[in-house]
């Protein structure tokens, strides 16, 4: 009954001396029926020497060793309701017995709330019993000062999921910590559809210089509005990316679930087709996973996005013409250089045709061309899961994301 405990603590915080004690409440209710203590005793089935003692004991206030079933029994024949009988009682309960409630309560809170197996193996806590400890950990890291508060001030958005089930509790706990850390990078730029436009064709040429490409791209996303973070991969949450909308600017994080550098550029391509496309739904829906279930149900054409982000990186044309020259690693190079893009955008699309188009797989002839993201995003990649605070990676984050002259 959490509402009510809520009540009760309110109730003690506030020191309300004119509140009736249960015994109170119970001597009253007993005086307007007109029944001794004796007749009550009969008719509810308790021992009369016991049922003294147990309003005895309610007196003095030490319910914690009176059967809470025989309390129950006193007040339903007085018409005492359960809930205001529960208040009552845990209302006499001392102070250490209120903090062990408490204790209990915010333990159920973090059982029905977080994966505690799947955050211990992300190194974010280093138990799941000790829950004064795991509590301590997310207050820390969120700068919460109730674990409560985690529901309604860390992304406060409202989740489905299936009832225990550890996935969606990952997932949710991903997506809160990208919103936290968006609404904190408060990005001050202004969104500008037009600029981001006219931004996309320039972008894949920065694709060739792997080490600073990526962070000059989303550095020029960041000026026209656009936050753009790489977040660490949580398991089982199978999230390759996401769009979000921030006090109504686009934010995307993308993982480093696939660690092909390809890869990389293509999400960021993919969310971005939700950003120019999808954006007044977004901003009902305030964030879009890639791959959810959710894309089908609102319509999210992942498709096109599909489409749109390796068109934007090495278009058809181009693809229909090295595809016949795609065993000779020279050419590719070559032509990779010539036409300002990665070779591993080529060797990637091409397979990634290849599997759509003919159902063919071939990536194991061709991904030791892809090349690995790391070098990409070591600068720009936040991991906030081991670190004390997640404020303390919001500001490297916010430093990477800003044109240093």
């Amino acid at each position: 009954m959490p509402d009510i405990i809520t009540e009760i603590y309110t109730h003690l915080l506030n020191g309300n001396e004119n509140s009736k004690t249960l015994f109170q409440i119970i001597t009253e209710k007993k005086e307007e029926m007109g029944v001794s203590n004796y007749q009550m005793a009969d008719i509810v089935g308790i021992d009369k020497t016991t049922f003294n003692r147990i309003l005895q004991k309610i007196k003095e206030g030490k319910t914690e060793n009176v059967d809470f079933y025989s309390i129950l029994k006193i007040c339903q024949f007085l018409d005492i309701g359960i809930d205001e009988m529960s208040k009552l009682f845990v209302a006499q309960l001392n102070a250490e017995q209120i903090g062990e409630l408490e204790l209990s309560r915010k333990a159920n809170f973090i059982i029905n709330n977080f994966d505690l197996k799947g955050l211990k193996d992300a190194s974010f806590i280093d138990t799941i019993s000790d829950f004064r400890k795991i509590e301590q950990r997310i207050l820390n890291f969120f700068e919460l000062s109730s674990i409560f508060m985690y529901k309604s001030d860390i992304g406060a958005v409202a989740f489905s999921r299936t009832k225990g089930n550890s996935h969606d509790k990952m997932r949710e706990f991903w997506v809160r910590s990208a919103f936290y850390q968006f609404e904190k990078i408060d990005n001050p730029n202004e969104y500008s559809k037009e600029q981001l436009l006219a931004l996309i064709p320039k972008m894949a040429p920065y694709t060739r210089f792997v080490e600073k490409g990526f962070q000059h791209v989303i550095q020029a996303l960041y000026n026209i509005g656009i936050t753009v973070i790489v977040q660490s991969y949580l398991s089982k949450t199978q999230v390759r990316g996401g769009t979000f909308i921030v006090n109504g600017k686009p934010c995307i994080v993308i993982t480093d679930f696939n660690k092909k550098y390809p890869y990389l550029w293509f999400a960021l391509m993919h969310e971005l087709y939700h950003v120019i496309f999808d954006f007044d739904q977004l901003k009902a829906l305030r964030f879009h996973l890639t791959g959810e279930p959710q894309s089908d149900l609102f319509l999210f054409r992942e498709d096109y996005a599909d489409m749109f982000g390796w068109e934007m990186l090495f278009p058809k044309e181009k693809r229909e013409y090295i595809k016949h020259l795609i065993k000779y690693e020279t050419t590719v190079f070559a032509y990779a250089k010539e036409n300002m893009v990665h070779s591993g955008i080529i060797y990637a699309v091409y397979c990634e045709d290849l599997r759509t188009q003919e159902n063919r797989n071939e990536y194991g002839f061709y991904q030791h061309h892809f090349g690995i993201s790391e070098k990409a995003v070591h600068i720009v990649k936040c991991n906030p899961w081991n670190k004390e605070k997640i404020s303390e990676e919001i500001e490297k984050i916010k430093k990477s994301l800003i044109i240093q002259h």
